[in-house]
């Protein structure tokens, strides 16, 4: 039996996990080119496509940008998310800021979704050091790295947690505390 398309894309979303336990095997590039296609095509505002993506593959790259951000864990491959502000200079300050993370993690979440759907783990980290980040990948000032992507062969497969209710999250026409 066939599957929809409905009930792929809600396997793929019920089942990626945030991964932190990764085999130490190399990631093929034309994989990483597929999730990297994948994040490409993710929505953004007023089509501005700031998004600039560093895959990050060298050992000793990947050791120094651990060091910048305890969080990321020991994996093959990251994908540095970034914008590039220059694209982004038509929106005022405040606005530019708001919509460079959303642009951001719309194309994290493709990418994450992408990974798992071709088999890998992968895990988003927000907490790490900017200056140190641009530093380490040589980055000029108007390119703004925004969240990493840690990324590979997954060693094992997470437990999902557990979701709230839907009736619990979600309301119709207004809002209505319990």
């Amino acid at each position: 039996m066939e599957l929809s398309k409905e009930k792929i894309v809600f396997e793929v979303i019920k089942g990626r996990r945030s991964v932190r336990s990764f085999k130490d095997e190399e990631v093929p590039r034309e994989m990483l080119i597929r999730i990297l296609e994948a994040g490409q095509w993710a929505p953004n505002p007023s089509n501005v496509q700031s998004w600039r993506f560093i895959v990050v593959q060298e050992a000793k790259q990947l050791g120094t940008l651990k060091t910048l951000s305890p969080g990321f864990p020991k994996a093959p491959a990251a994908i540095v998310v970034c914008s590039d502000q220059r694209d982004m200079k038509r929106f005022g300050e405040t606005l530019r800021l708001i919509l460079t993370a959303e642009e951001a993690a719309m194309a994290v979440q493709n990418m994450l979704l992408m990974a798992y759907s071709l088999g890998f783990g992968s895990c988003p980290v927000a907490s790490f050091s900017k200056a140190g980040i641009k530093e380490l990948l040589e980055l000029p000032d108007h390119i703004y790295p925004i969240l990493l992507i840690a990324l590979g062969f997954l060693d094992e497969q997470p437990v999902p947690p557990q979701r709230k209710e839907l009736s619990r999250i979600t309301f119709w026409e207004r809002y209505q505390e319990e």
